[in-house]
């Protein structure tokens, strides 16, 4: 810009050099118009096309074990056709009224690698789509980032479902794991929810426990071991509010402790009222959770579908 002003000085002798000055003020000034012009495209673009980069929680201890277990996409649930509610305007400006489809994986997710040309989705037409916006949330908590929203057009119900999701970019799990390759089938809009993953865990010193209203843990000192539950979309009870007392015995876990094999229903149902599909059921006997099974009509997915009989091999995180 120097070499500009001054061959204008050099060629526009008779030009005093305050005009100079101005033109060179002047030109400052366009410069950052446009900056700022540029900035606010990018903005708008990020608006409309975007991966959600929330304030999600990583835990500082990643259990090993995942690394003897191959990493997989285990669940697509068709949750919503045309109709997210206006509150999802929180998570993007454009999401009312889009598709939503929750994806599960095995193992937590490498937010770093999350791209919107990972995911794509085919209908039952052969059409192709890729999701316009990708989020974690609600599913926030340090070891729940296996669960990633995508919202856009993936096709209409009831002639042109989306029929397969494929993972056809590098996104990884926090382990490392390529999940390039990965499909799976599509759950169709009108089924109901169902369990994708469940695990165990027991509180250790250094659990990051939770004592939030929204998303509290078990009891501290009633609980024995934890049974995570991770359904295929976000859940409530049939009659649309949280779960609760009148839910517990609906939930049964066999647990075995040396010879014996035993069926057990939790005491409590936490890890609730925070819009997510982790459901933690407390247990307070002695044992190793083995397996979860959920009474049909249990629970109702967003659109109002319950449950089939739901039941899922009980991993250790640990």
């Amino acid at each position: 810009m120097e070499f500009e002003i001054n061959l204008f000085i050099q060629i526009r002798t008779k030009q005093p050099l305050s005009l100079c000055k101005k033109w060179k003020s002047n030109r400052l000034k366009t410069e950052l118009l446009m900056k700022k012009r540029i900035t606010f495209v990018a903005v708008i673009l990020l608006l409309n096309y975007c991966v959600s980069i929330p304030n999600y929680q990583l835990s500082s201890n990643m259990p090993q074990i995942e690394k003897n277990r191959e990493a997989k996409l285990i669940s697509a649930f068709f949750g919503l056709d045309n109709s997210l509610p206006w509150r999802s305007f929180l998570l993007w400006r454009n999401a009312p009224g889009k598709d939503g489809m929750p994806l599960v994986f095995s193992h937590e997710i490498d937010p770093t690698t999350v791209d919107l040309s990972d995911f794509q989705i085919t209908t039952k037409k052969g059409e192709i789509f890729y999701p316009l916006f990708a989020t974690f949330v609600p599913s926030l908590e340090q070891f729940e980032l296996r669960t990633i929203l995508l919202i856009g057009q993936f096709g209409d119900h009831p002639d042109n479902e989306p029929n397969e999701v494929v993972i056809v970019g590098e996104l990884k799990s926090r382990d490392g794991q390529n999940l390039i390759g990965q499909k799976i089938q599509v759950t169709p809009l009108t089924a109901g929810p169902f369990i994708s993953y469940a695990e165990y865990f027991r509180f250790e010193d250094s659990y990051p426990y939770n004592t939030s209203v929204h998303g509290a843990d078990c009891p501290l000192l009633e609980t024995t071991v934890v049974v995570r539950t991770v359904w295929a979309g976000g859940v409530r009870a049939i009659d649309g509010q949280e779960l609760g007392d009148r839910e517990l015995k609906k939930f049964k876990i066999e647990m075995i402790s040396g010879s014996e094999t035993f069926t057990v229903s939790p005491f409590k149902i936490a890890d609730i009222d925070d819009n997510d599909n982790n459901i933690d059921l407390c247990i307070a006997e002695q044992g190793i959770p083995k397996s979860v099974e959920v009474d049909a009509d249990t629970v109702i997915d967003p659109r109002g579908d319950r449950n089939p009989i739901t039941k899922m091999e009980i991993l250790s995180r640990w």
